[in-house]
């Protein structure tokens, strides 16, 4: 039969494949690399004469098969290109499923000489194989081990029978080894039959994924676990089974057949989906419990964000509610897709997030605008190539409240007049660096929208022709002219209005306005509550007195400027109690500065007073007596502060949350008592070289919620330390360890015990192997953003545990550890990677590269060394850039040494 004659299935047929290729990395490698275009039933490799050279993979879709055969022939895979086709009939794990399989002959002969061979053993039963595997892709399994009642092979159903387990093995180990796959429910072992276990999943295809995948599994040198399908049990076996199970397991068994959840309503469980966390596994566990919480979650689910837009197909018809679609993970999306989820969600769909999508134009905008009626919000940020047809597509949507066009650099005047004259009911408008709108665009829109509240037009070549018709706008309460370089003094001195509903206003960065202009346009904003002056002219006497009246002000920022004594003096006169201040890199603020502010401003929340480098512990001392309600202070790199400024801050400061003491002289004592802030979620203690562990120990035992550690370059630490961190703040989500050389394997399985840690930086930890990241993998699921630059004894292993069991890694820097192609390959598994660096890896190679590429299908941007540039194919390069990859290339030379020059390197970290 010709391949063309071959109708599309879920099965696809490989050949040309090397031959030098163990078994098992083959199919490892088919499965990381395919797994991208689907959900993934089965892969087949033999090394048989016959059938060497080849492999079939089974896919849970037609769609994923056909997308795997076009994209993925003659891919050049291990140095041989792929000849792929369909097989010519159907796999035995799809026809298991379907209940159409059809025991082969072959099979039935190899199965009766085993089982009369079993007979003559006297029931000693060596491990046979149950049956061989066909050329179109079916599966081997195992046949039991000690089970003289194994006539025949079960049929597929949802609970697995395990053997050949270690008789110390424990349903918690079990447990920990078959959770990693979706469905599964519990494990159940008889107490007096050690070595057998059952695992029970919620149907036969997740069984079946969770039995090919761990067929084998070594739980020791000597113990390879055998997997079947558990027979339907007679009523005997039943029995006896039942009362061999402990108490607990009986329990299970009984809840198995009543289900205990049929007595809830569906009120009560909408109540709990409303409280369940973001995190989408939190939701997916939920609904897998019964069928009746499937349904349900189903018809909840309000909002969603799909990973890769190929995703979006399965879940048009799943969740029929979606208002709100996140499709910045996604970026790529083109017109057809926009038509699809725009005729599906039609009625509900409220807002979308295009800020990260490509590939669309005109036409889908305008199908999704005319659809959607009641779409209220659009995100289009970062869209460099729409242009004013797409704007005037948006447009149609009449009863948008919220349009983010930052960085849309090809709209003009004419774009944004088509939405102001469509869009009537706009709340926000973000027109941030559309660097091709006017004075006449922003009047356009500030003539039409009167319901404005929102403008921000930074950057924007403007001047002060577009402002009175802003001011007059009745709503409005944020405006934002950050980086208006045309807008001086001498145009605002010519504002005959104001706008009295201001309450925030931004004029970072603009050079040309001083007192004068600010004066003129804030002039009867009595409701103005923030100011952000930052990078702008300085901070005078003059200025202090404009703002004089404003009783309501709660907040400035004056980071980056020149402030004197004079205007310090002039903003402590106020008469409005100032909650947050900025000062950060601010020169010419000394002591006396601080010490004015603080104590006419005693009801301070928030103070930053970064690179302020000419206060000392009078400063301190002044702020902690003066401003006891502090939730946040940061002061990195306060230089002239002494050691015992940081005993006053754990004294007078009970109710912080936040502290930011990099770069300074703190030591232990001083831990000591700013653990008794026992608030503080985020501390940190970055190139603090007078710390150790006896520092760590308080704040271990002082503060639970801590969330945020940061100790970069702080080289008194050790792993006794971290063990104390690791002990008295479970809820730790971030912590920076880097260029910490002290630092072990011992630090890594400490911290395995936070199990909601996000982000972790180990870079530059030379003692750091795979032992303790692969501990970290297995217990830390929630892992985002991982960090092991320069860990030279991470190999793959430790890649192999994180694409197992970290589902949520979005962001990895592997540069200059021992990580070969089928590490890097097996990332692939992680469905959420979008960032990774890749520099100096010794074992990758050009064809390894590609593979992990191809496989990674969600990676929007890639850093790679400038020599992989010509060595990979172009046609790599267009498949990634298709899909909305976008690489980085560095030309960095190899760095021999971690860090030549010890811990007095710049703050600033390379990437």
């Amino acid at each position: 039969m010709l391949s063309g004659d071959i109708p599309p299935n879920q099965t696809i047929y490989i050949k040309n494949l090397n031959e030098k290729i163990k078994k098992e990395e083959l199919k490892r490698s088919l499965y990381c690399l395919f797994s991208q275009y689907g959900r993934i039933l089965d892969v087949v490799a033999l090394k048989t004469p016959r059938l060497r050279g080849q492999a079939w993979v089974a896919f849970l879709e037609v769609a994923s098969a056909s997308n795997a055969v076009r994209q993925m022939q003659n891919f050049p895979f291990y140095d041989k290109p792929m000849r792929i086709q369909y097989a010519k009939t159907k796999s035995d794990c799809i026809a298991e499923a379907e209940g159409t399989l059809a025991p082969k002959e072959k099979k039935r002969k190899q199965e009766d000489k085993a089982e009369r061979k079993r007979r003559g053993d006297e029931g000693q039963q060596p491990a046979t194989e149950n049956g061989a595997a066909a050329e179109n892709g079916g599966r081997t399994a195992p046949s039991r081990h000690g089970n003289s009642n194994a006539q025949e092979a079960a049929a597929p159903n949802n609970i697995l029978f395990i053997e050949n387990l270690p008789h110390e093995t424990t349903s918690d180990m079990l447990e920990l080894l078959f959770k990693q796959f979706a469905g599964f429910r519990e494990v159940r072992m008889i107490d007096a039959k050690p070595g057998i276990a059952f695992v029970e999943y919620e149907d036969d295809i997740q069984s079946s994924i969770a039995m090919q995948a761990l067929q084998g599994f070594k739980v020791t040198p000597q113990n390879a676990v055998a997997i079947t399908f558990a027979k339907n049990l007679s009523p005997s076996n039943s029995y006896r089974l039942r009362h061999a199970l402990t108490p607990m397991k009986k329990l299970s068994l009984t809840v198995a057949m009543n289900n205990p959840f049929d007595i809830l309503t569906d009120e009560i469980i909408h109540a709990v989906l409303d409280h369940l966390d973001d995190d989408p596994f939190t939701r997916k566990s939920f609904s897998l419990v019964c069928k009746s919480f499937y349904l349900l979650e189903r018809l909840h689910r309000k909002s969603l964000k799909p990973l890769r837009s190929e995703l979006l197909h399965g879940v048009l018809h799943r969740y029929p509610s979606i208002s709100h679609l996140d499709l910045s993970c996604c970026p790529r999306v083109n017109d057809p897709l926009l038509a699809s989820l725009s005729a599906s969600w039609k009625s509900t769909l409220r807002s979308i997030n295009l800020s990260r999508s490509r590939h669309f134009t005109a036409t889908g905008l305008r199908r999704l605008a005319e659809n959607c009626s009641f779409l209220v919000e659009i995100d289009l940020s970062n869209g460099t190539e729409l242009t004013d047809v797409a704007a005037e597509a948006v447009a149609e949507a009449k009863n948008l409240e919220r349009l983010m066009l930052a960085r849309c650099k090809l709209i003009t005047d004419i774009g944004i007049g088509c939405v102001a004259v469509g869009c009537r009911k706009l709340r926000l408008l973000c027109l941030r660096w559309c660097i091709r709108i006017t004075d006449l665009g922003v009047g356009f829109i500030a003539v039409k929208c009167k319901e404005l509240r929102s403008l921000d037009l930074s950057c924007l070549p403007i001047t002060e022709k577009c402002l009175p018709p802003i001011l007059q706008l009745q709503h409005l309460e944020d405006l934002v002219l950050e980086g208006c370089l045309g807008i001086d003094d001498e145009g605002l001195a010519t504002l005959n209005h104001s706008c009295k509903s201001l309450k925030t206003l931004n004029l970072s960065k603009c050079q040309n306005i001083s007192h004068v202009g600010l004066s003129s346009l804030t002039n009867g904003a009595e409701h103005l509550k923030q100011l952000v002056l930052a990078y702008g002219p300085a901070v005078t006497t003059d200025l202090g007195k404009c703002l004089l009246n404003y009783s309501r002000l709660k907040s400035i920022r004056l980071d980056g400027c020149l402030v004197t004594c004079s205007a310090t003096k002039a903003i402590g006169s106020w008469c409005a109690s100032l909650t947050e201040l900025s000062l950060s890199k601010c020169s010419g603020v000394t002591d006396e500065c601080v010490s004015f502010l603080v104590q006419s401003h005693r009801e301070l929340l928030k103070l930053d007073i970064t690179c302020c480098t000419k206060i000392t512990y009078a400063s301190i001392d002044c702020i902690t007596r003066s401003c006891t309600s502090l939730t946040s202070l940061r002061m990195e790199s306060c230089s002239l502060v002494s050691e015992d400024a940081f005993l006053l801050i754990g004294q007078r400061c009970q109710f912080l949350e936040e502290l930011d003491v990099t770069d300074n002289e703190i030591n232990n004592e001083g831990l000591k008592y700013i653990s008794r802030c026992s608030k503080l979620r985020s501390l940190k203690l970055g190139i603090c070289s007078n710390i150790t562990d006896d520092g760590l120990t308080h704040v271990g035992s002082g503060c639970p919620k801590l969330k945020e550690l940061d100790l970069y370059r702080s080289r008194g630490i050790t792993d006794a330390g971290i063990a104390k961190i690791a002990c008295g703040c479970p809820a730790m989500e971030m912590i920076n360890i880097a260029y910490n050389d002290k630092i072990t394997d011992s630090s890594l399985i400490s911290l395995s015990q936070c199990l909601r840690l996000r982000i972790l930086e180990i870079r530059g930890c030379p003692r750091v192997s795979t032992v303790g990241l692969s501990t970290i993998a297995r217990a830390c699921r929630e892992l985002e953003v991982l960090d092991i630059k320069k860990c030279v004894d991470i190999n793959d292993n430790a890649m192999f545990a994180l694409g197992q069991f970290c589902q949520n890694l979005r962001q990895i820097n592997l540069s200059y550890c021992s990580v070969t192609n089928a590490g890097l390959l097996s990332l692939a598994n992680t469905n959420r990677l979008q960032n990774i660096t890749i520099l100096h890896l010794a074992g990758l190679t050009q064809n390894g590269l590609a593979a992990a590429l191809l496989a990674c299908g969600g990676l929007t941007k890639v850093k790679l060394h400038t020599s992989f540039k010509p060595l990979l194919p172009k046609y790599i390069f267009e498949h990634m850039e298709g899909r909305g990859c976008v690489f980085h290339w560095r030309n960095k030379a190899f760095q021999v040494e971690i860090d030549p020059n010890g811990w007095q390197l710049h703050v600033g970290k390379t990437p």
